[in-house]
């Protein structure tokens, strides 16, 4: 079958304006990977029916399916080749219900995360989560790839935020498990096969998402350790506090805040005191008044203890906004630094210190050209790291040995919240328990009997 042939049938169930290829697919933007429209060939299904309809013809005549959100992940999930078919889910962007009394929306996969937090929060809630692509970021995406973002230490990563799923199967059939309850003991928990797979077993349709209270008035810090152990004891001790409702822990090691400060201002920020380690704190309180003057308590307590060197507490939503941007604008990397390899791994708290003095050694090994970057979610001890050169491409090999030097026998895992897809393959393989990607491989045999499920993704 051609792919004019494909084309057209895929046109028969979406309409003339669902598929894209050519000249209308090189507007869309690709995202975070450049290979991510390989494929050549786009459909947007707007509804669940539709979305089986494509899959079983895809299924029926072998054809292979990758499944596109907002295209923000950073392991290669989304990259197509040609002879595939890119099935972007941005057509299922409705917001089905929202109820205030029991904390639940239905939405549809294609939402962004921006949206539904908007439509939360005219309802006193909150979704639980956040990360810095959420304008782009969709429900559906951040589900198959278990996203976990700032405030996965209080609410948990996406696999605690989901009560229900309907997901499209490869042959066409549809699993409609969209309980809006907890508690609910049916048998197998087959709808957590599905979160965290990446497309590779199925399409995430729709999902029941678990709200929470929105938090009240807030108070942020920018704060500089003497190390990244004092850093965590803070955090700890401030989790502890009973008068301190902690909302956001994020994690700064002196290189990324160095530059991103620099870069990003203002001067008050690019003129902070210099330190090895530094977070962003936020708090909440019933008025804001309250939530400072105890965050500054706190934080007096902590310079008295050695654990602080100085800190900065935000006095209007101005410098707030200042504060944040040093941390959420990553790309700044990118932009002074463009030959840069980016690593996304999860560090046990108690090794943070010995994991960055191990880091900081090896990325000094590699030369002065190559520099080393490593901020993230210090709650649950999730790094981004970058290794980057101003001239040319560091040696990849390399650093992932650096990075993931010792990391398994620190407790901690290379694939933190952006998934394996392309990327860390190798890592699964080489790293994963034998029994665990055998199951995983039965799973996806069971399935996917034909492998059309975004191949060569996560287990191939």
């Amino acid at each position: 079958m051609t792919r004019d042939d494909i084309a057209r049938h895929l046109r028969s169930i979406v309409g003339p304006n669902g598929v894209k290829e050519a000249d209308a697919l090189r507007l869309v933007h690709p995202g975070s990977d450049a290979r991510n429209l390989d494929a050549g060939l786009m459909v947007t299904p707007a509804t669940t029916q539709q979305v089986a309809d494509i899959l079983r013809f895809c299924n029926d005549h072998r054809i292979a399916v990758v499944p596109h959100g907002g295209r923000t992940g950073l392991a290669g999930g989304a990259v197509s080749s040609e002879g595939e078919v890119i099935l972007s889910l941005a057509g299922l962007n409705r917001i089905e219900s929202l109820s205030a009394s029991a904390a639940t929306a239905i939405v549809e996969a294609g939402v962004t995360l921006h949206a539904l937090q908007e439509a939360t929060a005219r309802e006193g809630l909150s979704t639980g989560i956040d990360i810095a692509s959420r304008g782009s970021a969709t429900i559906g995406g951040m589900i198959a790839t278990n996203a976990g973002g700032m405030e996965a230490f209080r609410h948990g990563v996406m696999r605690q935020r989901i009560l229900g799923l309907e997901v499209v199967l490869a042959d066409g059939s549809i699993m409609r498990d969209m309980s809006e309850v907890s508690k609910c003991n049916e048998g197998y928990d087959l709808k957590q096969l599905f979160i965290g797979a990446e497309g590779t077993l199925g399409v995430i349709t729709r999902a029941v998402v678990k709200l929470t209270p929105a938090d009240a008035f807030t108070a942020t810090a920018l704060v500089a350790c003497p190390s990244a152990t004092d850093a965590v004891t803070l955090f700890q001790a401030l989790q502890r506090d009973r008068g301190i409702h902690l909302l956001r822990a994020e994690f700064m090691a002196h290189d990324y805040f160095h530059l991103a400060s620099q870069s990003l201002g203002p001067a008050s920020l690019a003129a902070f005191t210099q330190a090895p380690a530094y977070l962003i704190l936020e708090t909440d309180d019933p008025d804001q008044p309250t939530a400072r003057s105890r965050l500054e308590e706190a934080l007096g307590l902590a310079i008295e203890r050695g654990q602080v060197v100085d800190a900065i507490i935000a006095q209007s939503e101005k410098e707030r906004n200042a504060i944040w941007n040093i941390r959420e604008d990553s790309s700044v990397i990118d932009r002074n630094c463009p030959y840069c390899h980016w690593f996304d791994i999860s560090v046990p708290l108690g090794a943070l210190e010995t994991w960055l003095q191990q880091f900081n050694g090896g990325m000094a090994a590699l030369g002065s050209e190559i520099r080393g970057f490593a901020f993230g979610h210090l709650g649950d001890g999730n790094l981004h790291v970058g290794v980057a050169g101003e001239t040319a491409w560091p040696d990849k090999e390399r650093a992932k040995a650096i990075i993931y030097a010792n990391l398994r026998k620190m407790g901690g895992s290379f694939s933190a919240e952006h998934g394996i897809g392309l990327e860390k393959r190798p890592e699964l393989i080489s790293e994963g328990d034998p029994v665990k990607l055998s199951l995983m491989r039965m799973v996806k045999q069971a399935l996917d009997p034909h492998g059309i499920m975004n191949p060569g993704k996560v287990i191939g």
